[in-house]
Order: C-alpha cells, then structure tokens, then sequence
C-alpha cells in the first residue's frame, strides 16, 4: 500500500482524506498484495468521485486509464482492465468483514449510505406512479374551471403546460422542467387550482425550495400568477392555494449542525400535495429525508430545470428522473383517455408503452433573442453558434447594458475592470432610498465560477469596492450605505435565510440598517428593517458565484469566466455552469472570457455519476419538442 506522501507526490487531485478513507477501508479486505494495490487505488477514486458530488465510482470510467495526473510531473494512478477491476472489487467486498460499509452493483462502487439513499428515493417515487383516476364529479369540477385556467379552443399546436396540468393531476409523482421563461409557475399554479377543484378545496398543500431565496421567489411567483385569475374563479378556490413557501431544511425541521430532522416517517409532514421548486439544487440526502417525510398518500410534484447546475452536495436526482429521454413523447393509453376527455381541443398524443412523469416546457413566454439562442447552442455545445450570436463588448451600442450576449477578453489585471464595477453599480451608490436601491441592486450583478483567487467573489468584491471608493463614500470591507449583502445562513427568529439578498441604508435618523423587500409576495409591500447588530451572517454581493445565482434574476449580468488552474476545476467549469449564470440575465449578459476558454468549457459536458437513473429505470419520462 502507498504512503500518504506517496499518494500526495505522485497523484494530483488526491487528498489527505482520500488516502486515510481508502487505507481504513483497504484494511478490512482479504486480498493478495497486487489485489491489494488495485483495490487501494479504487477507494481513492471513490473517496475522491463522492468528494466532487458523485454518489459512486462508475469503474468503465477509470478501466484502462491512467488518473490523477496534472501533467507528466504526476504519474498518477493506473487502472486495470474492467474485468480485472470487477473481480477485485467482488473478492474484496466478499472478504471484508459484516458490516459491509461499501455495495458493487451494476458496475459502480457506492458507499452503503449513498446506495440506500438511492434506493429510498426510487422506492418513493415508484410508490407514486400509479394513475390515480378522476371520479365522474371531479372531472366536471374542473372542467368547470379549465376555460378560467387555459384556452379551450381547438388548437393544431400542442399546448405543454395545459398537457402538464392535465396529466399532473391524475399522477401522485410528476417533474415539471424547463428553462427561463416557459411558464413553470404559470402552470404550477393551475396545477393547484384544478386539483383543489377536484378536491373541494380540502387539499393541505405546501410549496418549498431549497433556498430562502428560491421560497422568497416562489412564494412571489405564485401571488401573481393567481392576481389575474381571481376575477374568473371563486373567492374561496383562490383562497385554498397557499402563496407562502418554505425552505426544505425548515419544512423538515433539519438541524443546523448533525443530520436530525423533526420530521421522518415517524412523524411525517401535514400535507397532501407538496411542491418543491428548483428542484435542481435538492441534493440526493436531502431528497431522501423529504421523501422519508412524505405520508404515503402525499403527492410529490418538483419543479426545475434540469440543464443548470446540479446540487452542490453530492447527487444529481432530477437529472436522473428526467434521464436520457429526450426522443420519447406520447402517453400511455389510459393517460391519453383522460387528456381526450379533459383536453379534448388539443392534439392527441400517439399512444407509448412508456408513461412519461417528467413534463418539459419548451416555449419560452419571456425568455426569447439573443440570450435564448445562445443558452440553447450552450446547452447544445456549439461553440461556432455561441460565437456567431453574441457581439464583442467594444461594439455593443449600449456598453454594459446592451440586449443580448456580449463579450470581452478577460483582463491580465483585475484592475483593468475597475471602469466596469463603477458603471456596473453607479445607480445602487446614486440612489435615494432603501427601497431604490434595492430595485438597482436587481439591476445588475457580476457571476463568477470561483470563490477564491483574482477573479473569485472574494477578489471582485474587494475590486468593486475599491473601483466605487474612487468616486463614493465606500469603505472596502466596512459598513457603508449601499453595500449589497447576502445572509449565508438561516436565521428562523430573524426570518432570513442562506441566499437572502439585502443592502445597507440609513433610516430616517440617519443610523445605518439592512433593508430586506417583504416575503409576502405583494408588490407594494414595506420593506423589512433591521439593525445590524441583529444580523445573520453575511458577506458583501457585488459579485456571487454562480452556485448562488440559481434561483434569482437580473437584468444584466456581468459573467468572469477564467481559466480554471486544475483538473477538478476544469470538471466544474463546464457548459451547465456557463447556462446557469447566462440563464440568470433578464435583457442582457456580458461574458468576460478569452474565446479559447469559452470554447472549452461551451464544450465541457459534466455528467454526475449516479446509480439513480437505473433505479428509476432509464430516465421516466420524455421531453417535449420545442413550439
């Protein structure tokens, strides 16, 4: 077996962890030496795949390869053949003494916890797959409503989120995905509509995310989409739709520190219908306590797009649910009898074997031009078409807050950007009130994909500031007026939660607090005051890592893209994390990268590996094609 100083000098990637991790385990298995070495080398590759959000190692992934070598300074770590790899894993696992820690199945080596995690979340789901038919009375209530909730003229177009509402409401599971702008809460919202009509209004419905930003948007989302249709629909219809969303972790009733929660099978949550938006950020062990939560009569529907970055924790579940699928559309004969009689105007959906849970919208009602086409040539990987869409800054009409996609070389001094920061945020440091700065701060916002280095949040926040102390009363690091904060953990007495965005101001005596907009949803609605000293931690937010963005927009979006300097960095600078940031941008998006990198990680695909997507058998569902 390798020393640790071995370990460190030959490989690259590798940590201390890894190695202590892959020595434990190794200990515990009856192996000849050259086995051994083998299986020492593949609990590296585990311990070190489940550290960068794999819940397994895929062994046909490292077979016949040479790993963890930055250049040919590291050597890194060889691996046999699949067969040889197979066998070692097999004689390993079979000598090592019970409990077994560690599951080989279908070629992939999981951690015991990671593989029940799994197998939890697909048991739930395929608890929840069968159609659950409309009685006579329920179909009648909502056909009463549904002229209120879609158009009921005969259509040649198919009509997605009308297909996704109708199909959804006799489902107990269902994922509801798409990009910016195809209407998800526009149709999660009639999905609660009809099935409170077919329910006489008795459903407990609950609305999450995992973020106290993601709730805060969620719960907007659902009060304006349900404004217009309270003059069409009863009073009292309108009033059985909840508005208020929660975080999971409060939901749950997830400690801060430790893994408890208060809720769990054995006290499960109050509700019949749970609705989990940004979906994509819900992490795998995240996904199995909500799911060991659920009382078994509950409907689970997530909400989502499945083309942005996968969770930072380990998994990646609503890519796994949604699978490799894109091809299949259509519906099972049982659920085409009821899209006839619901639908009845729309086309008919060739009947399939398979029956689909997963409803992609495609058409885009806001998200449209240039920031559409390329977000869809990024999620295509094609570079030449990116190239081909967007306009090089020095060209853009309206600089900064040009339409579309812009581009411009990353500078070799993060000071070359110090004109950028000043226009980038001169309306939040001119502004007249809490409530005006705030609307600025939605303005723009800088995105990188690091958080440490020249071009990480922490650098870019400490050159914004000294960009703006140029001109305004900014004091880098300190307390000023102006200064954009985010909340990086939940306060439940404060009501603030990790994500949460405010900035600093002074009242009407001149004393300097935080100003947060109201969670209500209401437009109007005064704003939340608080002294600093009542604070939840926080840290300045001129910049945020792209990680963070999800969940929020902005007009304009400023996005560094820099050269990652290792391997597992490359891995995370990839074409998800490039549409996430662009995806972010309401009107515009200014990318500051050399084309060459661009190109690279346009080109960069990461692909989690998971052991999920076969549980679930193959992906559940199609998507639909675009309108």
């Amino acid at each position: 077996m390798m020393s640790l100083q071995q370990v460190m000098n030959t490989t690259t990637g590798l940590e201390a962890i890894d190695y202590y991790v892959a020595r434990a385990l190794c200990e515990d298995a009856q192996l000849d030496e050259q086995g051994s070495r083998c299986w020492f080398t593949v609990l590296l590759a585990l311990s070190y795949m489940q550290r960068q959000g794999h819940t397994c190692l895929t062994l046909s992934a490292v077979a016949d390869s040479r790993q963890f070598f930055e250049d040919e300074l590291k050597e890194g770590l060889s691996f046999p053949s699949l067969t040889r790899l197979e066998q070692v894993c097999t004689t390993a696992l079979a000598s090592m003494p019970e409990p077994v820690p560690l599951v080989f199945e279908n070629g992939q080596l999981f951690s015991k916890r990671y593989w029940e995690f799994e197998n939890e979340v697909a048991t739930a789901i395929s608890q929840r797959t069968a159609l659950i038919p409309l009685t006579d009375q329920q179909l009648r209530d909502c056909q009463t409503i549904w002229p209120a909730l879609f158009p009921v003229t005969r259509a040649e177009q198919q009509d997605w989120q009308q297909i996704a509402v109708a199909s959804s409401l006799v489902q107990g599971f269902s994922v509801i995905n798409g990009g910016p702008g195809t209407g998800k809460t526009y149709t999660v919202t009639r999905l609660l509509l009809a099935l409170q009509a077919a329910h006489d209004g008795n459903l407990n419905i609950q609305l999450a995310a995992p973020t106290g930003k993601a709730a805060q948007r969620l719960t907007e989302s659902i009060t304006q989409s349900l404004a217009p249709l309270s003059a069409s629909l009863p009073k009292d219809l309108i009033a059985s739709i909840p508005t208020q969303a929660s975080t999971l972790h409060r939901l749950l009733g997830l400690a801060r520190f430790g893994t408890g929660a208060r809720r769990d099978a054995s006290k499960p949550l109050n509700t019949d219908v749970l609705i989990v938006d940004e979906a994509s950020m819900v992490d795998l062990a995240l996904m199995t306590r909500l799911v060991r939560a659920l009382p078994p009569h509950a409907r689970l529907y997530l909400v989502g797009d499945s083309d942005q970055l996968p969770a930072v924790e380990s998994g990646n579940v609503l890519e796994a649910m949604i699978g490799d699928t894109h091809e299949r559309q259509g519906a099972s004969e049982p659920m085409q009898a009821h899209l006839a009689t619901l639908c009845s105007h729309l086309p008919v959906l060739p009947v399939t074997e398979h029956q689909h849970w997963v409803h992609t919208l495609r058409a885009s009602q806001r998200f449209k031009g240039v920031l559409a086409e390329v977000a869809q040539a990024i999620q295509q990987g094609s570079q030449e078409q990116v190239t081909a869409q967007v306009t090089l800054y020095e060209k853009a009409t309206a600089g900064i807050w040009h339409e579309g996609v812009a581009l411009t070389p990353l500078p070799d001094k993060p000071q070359t950007l110090h004109a950028l920061a000043l226009t980038s945020f001169q309306a939040l440091m001119q502004s007249q009130s809490p409530a005006e700065a705030l609307a600025a701060l939605l303005r723009c916002r800088w995105l990188t994909p690091m958080r440490r280095g020249p071009y990480g949040v922490e650098g870019l926040n400490q050159l914004v500031e000294q960009a703006l102390a140029q001109r305004y009363p900014v004091t880098p690091g300190g307390w000023y007026a102006g200064r954009p904060i985010m909340v990086v953990e939940n306060s439940y007495a404060q009501q603030l939660f990790n994500g949460d965005v405010g900035v600093l101001w002074p009242d009407e005596n001149g004393q300097l607090k935080a100003w947060f907009a109201a969670d209500s949803g209401e437009k109007d609605a005064p704003l939340r005051c608080l002294s600093l000293s009542r604070l939840p931690r926080t840290e300045t937010v001129f910049a945020m890592t792209v990680h963070k963005s999800q969940g929020s927009e902005f007009a304009h979006v400023v996005m560094l893209v820099p050269d990652a300097q290792s391997s597992a960095a490359r891995a995370l600078n990839n074409r998800a994390l490039l549409y996430t940031g662009l995806t972010r941008a309401k009107q515009g998006c200014l990318l500051v990268a050399d084309t060459p990198v661009l190109h690279e990680v346009i080109g960069r695909r990461y692909i989690r590996h998971s052991g999920l997507e076969a549980k679930l058998g193959g992906g559940m569902a199609a998507s639909v094609p675009d309108e």
